[in-house]
């Protein structure tokens, strides 16, 4: 027959032993319980792509923005033949943000960004935005020279889109698309780029009056050869 001192010894390791399962059952979905070395339900951190898994020939950047003779400007002298494409979103996508009335705010949306790896240096940018400024009298698209890779170029189309298109004076409002260019390529391919650009945004909006574009070469001609 067991002592008393054995049977309250007893009652308490099984009243521990309740006590610990309770506990248990009550943080097993954040911590886990028992002393299984299985570790495989444990949830595994979402590895990190590498930049050079996803790394491109600059000639297929931007959903083929560029061109032969730009990529090779780009490359050269001593340009990154491959480029990481930051993720943006597609024309169409672009196109319908555009169209909605709180981008009348002129926030920029971005068109293209090329960095030369994952999360690094930006080599190249263009965005479009809404703006109140209008192209000279007598034209719908005005090409702007600019200087230094910060403002590496701008383009004024005008594309009057209907309801919530104009300023408050009735005025259309045009669309400004900017570069961004660390490359430092030619303003003969800043214009190449930008009118491309411009081409595939407008033909989604559906401007009430299609925009004559220029030809790149009477607005900024090419480069002599060895010069940019």
């Amino acid at each position: 027959m067991e002592s008393t001192g054995e049977i309250v010894h007893r009652n308490f390791r099984l009243a521990l032993g309740r006590l610990a399962a309770l506990v248990c059952a009550s943080v097993v979905a954040v911590t886990g319980c028992g002393g299984g070395d299985d570790e495989s339900e444990a949830p595994k951190p979402t590895s990190k792509p590498t930049a050079n898994s996803r790394l491109v020939p600059v000639a297929q950047a931007c959903d083929g923005l560029f061109d032969e003779a730009i990529a090779k400007e780009a490359r050269e002298p001593n340009g990154p033949g491959k480029v990481y494409p930051v993720k943006t979103g597609s024309t169409s996508h672009v196109a319908k943000a555009l169209r909605e009335e709180s981008a009348r705010r002129s926030t920029p949306e971005d068109l293209c960004t090329l960095t030369d790896q994952a999360e690094g240096k930006e080599l190249l940018a263009i965005t479009v935005a809404w703006t109140p400024h209008s192209p000279p009298s007598g034209q719908s698209v005005h090409y702007t020279t600019t200087v230094g890779p910060e403002d590496a170029g701008r383009l004024l189309v005008t594309c009057d889109i209907g309801s919530g298109g104009g300023t408050e004076s009735g005025g259309d409002r045009s669309l400004e698309f900017a570069m961004r260019d660390y490359f430092t390529v030619s303003d003969h391919s800043h214009a190449k780029l930008l009118i491309a650009s411009a081409k595939k945004i407008t033909s989604q909006l559906k401007c009430r009056e299609t925009p004559e574009y220029p030809d790149p070469k009477v607005v900024a001609p090419p480069p002599k050869r060895g010069l940019r």
